[in-house]
């Protein structure tokens, strides 16, 4: 009798949070985590209803947190260095134009020069995350504090937003090397779905490519209509 009430309820008061869940942040977590936190490599067996329970929004802005001190993992150059920061869980009908809104009306215009929201070309929804190019690295700090746990969004969302550094291509220059002969470029790519240049707080032209861009592989993408 006891084993068919273990058959029956064989995780009864318990959920099993897989690793690539909660490990969904671009780095690990350092040695010594707080007790509580899933490491790498292992799933995380945690009862919901006890005090250890640490919910998976908490554990990204935990490593968020962390990562902003350092993270060699994600980039070599220094900390200091560092101006390219990734939104993380935004929204998916969010679009560059809202994002640019939300950027501006928390205080950061003009202090930006690269944007790029990957944008799904046959759904044409948002992939959640953005990034972001600072102009001088002292903004950073002041971003991360501002967006690491933001929920204010313009849309009805319950998302809740982290931030973790961008690698391992850090700064606009090398961001307009990684783009400018990419597919996103091609003419048949809508504009607002592509990769953004701003000087002074003014959109300026992406430089052209060096060589002709391939055409997306989107099944039945044709003209920016799926």
């Amino acid at each position: 009798q006891q084993q068919q009430q273990q058959q029956q309820q064989p995780n009864a008061g318990v959920i099993w949070v897989p690793c690539s869940f909660a490990m969904c942040a671009p780095s690990p977590f350092a040695a010594g985590a707080p007790e509580g936190m899933p490491v790498r490599g292992a799933a995380t067996r945690t009862n919901a209803h006890s005090a250890d329970f640490i919910p998976s929004h908490v554990q990204r802005r935990a490593r968020a947190r962390r990562d902003m001190e350092d993270d060699d993992e994600v980039t070599h150059m220094k900390l200091e260095d560092r101006t390219t920061v990734m939104l993380r869980n935004l929204p998916n009908n969010y679009t560059q134009r809202a994002l640019l809104e939300m950027l501006d009306s928390e205080g950061f215009a003009g202090q930006y020069d690269f944007i790029y929201l990957p944008i799904d070309f046959r759904t044409h929804a948002g992939l959640g995350y953005a990034f972001v190019n600072f102009v001088s690295p002292s903004t950073v700090a002041r971003f991360w504090r501002t967006f690491d746990g933001f929920s204010n969004w313009m849309i009805p969302s319950g998302k809740v937003c982290f931030v973790s550094w961008c690698g391992p291509h850090q700064g606009c220059e090398a961001h307009v090397q990684r783009y400018r002969n990419s597919p996103v470029m091609h003419s048949m790519v809508p504009d607002e779905y592509k990769p953004m240049l701003f000087a002074s707080g003014i959109r300026v032209a992406f430089p052209p490519p060096t060589k002709k861009p391939r055409v997306p592989r989107v099944r039945n993408y044709v003209h920016g209509h799926a």
